[in-house]
């Protein structure tokens, strides 16, 4: 009975030794995890501050290049790529499409 009861002990015990390295891998391999996705995430913090910082720069240079296509237009030239810079003689019905365009993408 003795030698049965030493027997499962040590099994008992060899078990313990495997759950704990078996542990300490998990608990390294999810170190690991955690260290790559905090760099992910603050990679990510980075990449959607510079694409804001793009779309800021990137919209008023859209703003300012309609107007000034309705500047031109509202002088008198076309604005068209037909006849792009000459000099209208009343509505030009592709320039008008083309600035109705530049509004519905607003």
């Amino acid at each position: 009975m003795d030698q049965e009861v030493l027997r499962a002990l040590a099994h008992f015990q060899e078990q313990i030794e495997a759950l704990s390295i078996r542990f300490h891998k998990l608990k390294d391999i999810t170190y690991d995890l955690y260290k790559e996705n905090e760099e992910l995430r603050l990679e990510n913090e980075e990449l959607k501050n510079i694409i804001f910082k793009q779309e800021e720069v990137e919209l008023p240079r859209k703003r300012e290049g309609y107007s000034n296509l309705i500047h031109l237009y509202d002088e008198g030239y076309h604005v068209c790529p037909l006849s792009f810079g000459e000099k209208r003689k009343g509505d030009c019905l592709f320039c008008l499409n083309l600035l109705e365009n530049q509004v519905e993408k607003k």
